[in-house]
């Protein structure tokens, strides 16, 4: 019997059930996706008081809503597919789709716990967490410029159990103890020229990109059950993409030092706002600037939409172990600026950064190649 549970006594699967486009439901394997660095479980459950005439104390409780189970899972972005992926059913559930076209997509999570002096976590678990009907409600990937990248899933359902035995038989020695990351993430697996970067960070010295999208979900009840009739999702999808860049010369080529008459402008362009002139009507005229320039200083105070505050395209690459390695994240063609913050260059030595956020709905799609594509592998 274990005395306490640590990271090297613990091995988490995942099950998930996919539904094609008539909606009927596939039940799949347990999978055991390498490069997981936390696991986290919250359970609450609603309750509102009763009182009666004629006493102070408690007269009852009567439960508000189904309890609630939260997952969070952490893993490391290492080259291996995203957990993103495997949770809503595999490559081939995934690739290229929108996630509008996921939100039936649920899934099974089953953590085996070993005593704390095996050599690595396999075979039969002492006993397990197990929860089922599980719903993503929020992804959220970090890439850092020095570090590792990771990946963080919240998942949503209603059932949680501590068992002495195991939902599978046994976990294969699915890496014997010694698996090995194919590509753990560096600052520059981020394929910058090939990733399609709004105004004011195409040309700027990145410091760090993130991505999250939240799925929101219901519980829909009925009268008869305690248990939920469905949990649906709400919509729309908020999509929020940041970046931070130095504030300094715009770059023409990756890895070149700006000119010293680049790096003298220091502001990062077509992100000016001026409120200054009340419109009557707004038309359609003041987005006709000639694509990919900004405006001039005076359309801007004639009240034209300046190029950064317009709806802009982003798609991120990110490299893997080899050439035939590759992760998309497309975030669509309406992705538009919603900040911009100006800090750092004090006197205690910072450098001044610029972050920008970015909001988009709906659009998150992951497309795989190598070994981003491969699906974790099976125990049984």
């Amino acid at each position: 019997m274990a005395k306490r549970v640590f990271y090297g006594s613990t091995h988490l699967a995942i099950r998930p059930t996919t539904h094609n486009a008539a909606g009927t439901p596939s039940v799949g394997s347990f999978m055991a996706p390498q490069g997981i660095q936390s696991v986290g479980f919250n359970t609450s459950v609603a309750f509102e008081p009763i009182f009666q005439m004629g006493q102070t104390e408690l007269y009852g409780r009567t439960e508000s809503q189904s309890p609630e189970v939260e997952a969070t899972i952490s893993k490391a972005f290492d080259g291996t597919q995203p957990l993103y992926t495997t949770i809503m059913g595999g490559n081939s559930a995934v690739d290229t789709k929108q996630p509008t076209e996921l939100t039936l997509n649920h899934c099974e999570l089953d953590m085996g716990i070993y005593s704390e002096n095996v050599p690595f976590a396999s075979g039969t678990p002492e006993s397990a967490i197990y929860c089922s009907g599980m719903y993503l409600t929020n992804v959220s990937m970090t890439f850092p410029i020095d570090g590792m990248a990771t990946e963080e899933i919240t998942l949503l359902g209603d059932t949680k159990k501590h068992l002495a035995n195991s939902n599978i038989g046994s976990y294969q020695a699915v890496n014997g103890g010694s698996g090995t990351a194919p590509a753990p993430y560096q600052r520059w697996s981020m394929d910058v020229a090939g990733s399609t970067l709004p105004s004011g960070v195409k040309n700027y010295a990145i410091q760090s990109v993130s991505v999250s999208m939240g799925m929101g979900r219901e519980a829909l009840q009925e009268i008869g059950t305690r248990g939920k009739y469905c949990r649906y999702p709400t919509y729309p999808f908020e999509v929020t993409t940041d970046f931070e860049v130095i504030v300094g010369g715009e770059m023409t080529t990756r890895g070149v030092e700006p000119s010293s008459a680049g790096s003298a402008q220091v502001q990062v362009d077509h992100y000016d706002f001026v409120n200054e002139i009340g419109l009557a009507c707004f038309s359609a005229d003041k987005y006709d600037i000639t694509p990919g320039v900004a405006p001039s200083d005076s359309n801007i105070d004639s009240g034209y939409i300046d190029l950064g505050f317009r709806d802009q395209q982003i798609t991120l690459v990110f490299c893997g172990s080899g050439t035939s390695d590759s992760l998309t994240i497309d975030l669509g063609q309406k992705c538009r600026a919603t900040s911009q913050n100006y800090s750092g260059g004090d006197t205690g030595g910072d450098n001044a950064t610029m972050s920008y956020s970015f909001q988009s709905y709906n659009e998150f799609k992951l497309t795989h190649a190598g070994t981003f594509a491969a699906d974790a592998t099976t125990v049984t």
